[in-house]
This record gives C-alpha cells, structure tokens and sequence, in this order.
C-alpha cells in the first residue's frame, strides 16, 4: 500500500474589528509579580554586567572562522559598500529605539483600544520577560562559540579603519562574537512576544501588533548584514531563537491552562480531519 504523507495547512487568521463597545472580556493570562518581575529584572542586570564584562569574557580569537558559501555571497549582495557604519548606525537606532518603543507602545495601545487598561502592567512586563530570556541565550551562546565577525575575517577597511563622521570602528574584543545575532533576537524576541500577547488576550488590534514587529526585525537584519556585523546564518538563527521564545513563554509560562486563554477558548483550535488523499491539520486563531 502506499504512504501518505499528512499535509499541515496553517488556516488563515480570521481577524474580527467589531465597534469599540463591543468587545468582549479579554482572557486573564497566569501572571505572578513575585515572580515574574524579579526575572526580568535580574536577567536584564545579568545581560548589562556581561556586556560590561565583554572584554574578559570574549574569546581572545575565533573558535568558528571558516564562513560558507550562502553567507559569503549574501554578504557580498547586502553589503552596504564604502559605507557599513551608516547601517550599524540605523540598525542600533532601530533595534534600541524604535522596536521596543514600538513593541512596548502597541501592545499597551491593544489594550486601551479595548478598554483593557487593567491588562497594560502585566502585558508588558510578559514581552520584557521574553526578550530578557531570549538575550539570555543569545550571550551565552556567543562567548561559547566565538565566530568571527565578517568585517574581522574579510579585514574590511571601512569597517576596521574608518575615520571621520558615521565612524564606528568595533573594539577589537568583539572581533569573535557573531554567532548569533543579538540584535535580530532582541527584536525578534519583541515582536514575537508582543504579538503572541495581544493574540492570547484576544485584542482586535492584535494583527497590527505582529505587522510592525514583524516588518522592523526584518530590517534590523538585514542591516546587521549590510553593516558587515553578521552573517545571513547569524540573522536566520536569531530570528528563529527569538520568535520563538517570544511565543514560547507567554504560552507556556502564562497560559494556556483551564479557563484561560488556549485551547479552551475561542482565540485558539487545534483540528485533526479527514480529507481525500491523507490527513489534514489545521491550526485556527481567532484574534
């Protein structure tokens, strides 16, 4: 007999924009100021005293030096040639500045544009949490693998002997830390989680909050890549390890459980059925 292999079809989200008044009560999440903040709060501390340590604690040279074929050609395609500072410049504009703000903003916007105002605290400090742990791993990571930066391997003069106006030659202790990118998985992290947030809770603004999240990571990698900072594999990892502890713990650590936001209510469905020629899944959502 032959196999048949099961097709995973991923529904479209169905995306309900009733009048204000309308809205229905958003589901509670599990959230414990005890605890949670505490988190936050040590696991940022712990991020900053590791960055100041960054000289002691980077590789004194690299562990992962050879680059492969995809990375050196996307490299070459995305370089911002002649001119990478202007890109690290945009890029740490974006990821420090706007994608927080951004993240942070909407996500407290979702629940006022609900008359949710009660949700905001705990909302945000979930999205801080989740970006807190995802650089976490990202630093530890680094250190232990010690790939070299593209513009240390390629000795990118525009890179290593700038001068003038827009110069930001890297110091030499950061030579060996680009695996992965921290700044795809901050930004990453904050998009995931704030649009996982606002979907759990139900929000109807909750497809604009994955829409902006979404659309400024994106540029934040590509210009680690055009400012000669990180690889195409740096970026594609610390997108991937960012979103998903941007939906992973909102959704392990603050619901789903019985009577709050999952499978038990309208904003998620897992189905399993039938269909001519194997099986088929779907996953529903309703935001």
């Amino acid at each position: 007999m032959r196999a048949v292999l099961a097709a995973t079809t991923l529904s479209a989200l169905l995306v309900s924009l009733s009048p204000a008044g309308a809205a229905e009560p958003s589901p509670e999440l599990t959230f414990v100021p005890e605890v949670d903040l505490p988190l936050t709060v040590v696991g940022g501390a712990a991020w900053v005293a590791t960055e100041l340590a960054k000289k002691g604690l980077a590789p004194d040279a690299c562990r992962w030096c050879a680059v492969g074929s995809l990375d050196a050609s996307v490299r070459d395609a995305l370089l911002w040639s002649g001119n990478p500072g202007t890109a690290h410049d945009v890029s740490n504009v974006t990821v420090l500045v706007v994608a927080p703000v951004s993240a942070l903003g909407l996500t407290a916007f979702a629940a006022w544009h609900d008359g949710r105002t009660e949700n905001m605290a705990a909302d945000l400090m979930i999205v801080s949490e989740a970006m807190v742990v995802a650089m976490g791993l990202n630093q530890l990571t680094k250190y232990a693998v010690g790939r070299q930066r593209p513009y240390a391997h390629f000795e990118n003069p525009d890179v290593l002997y700038c001068e003038g106006a827009g110069c930001a030659r890297p110091l030499p202790h950061d030579d060996d830390l680009s695996f992965f990118s921290g700044h795809s998985t901050a930004a990453f992290s904050l998009a995931a989680a704030s649009g996982t947030v606002a979907s759990m809770r139900g929000y109807r603004a909750a497809p604009w909050v994955w829409a902006q999240g979404m659309a400024l990571a994106a540029l934040s990698g590509y210009l680690r890549i055009a400012s000669d900072r990180h690889y195409f594999s740096d970026v594609l990892t610390g997108a991937a390890l960012g979103s998903a502890a941007g939906v992973l713990i909102p959704y392990l650590f603050h619901g789903p459980r019985a009577g709050v936001a999952g499978p038990d209510t309208r904003s998620f469905r897992l189905s399993l059925a039938p269909a001519i020629g194997g099986a088929r899944a779907g996953v529903a959502g309703t935001f």
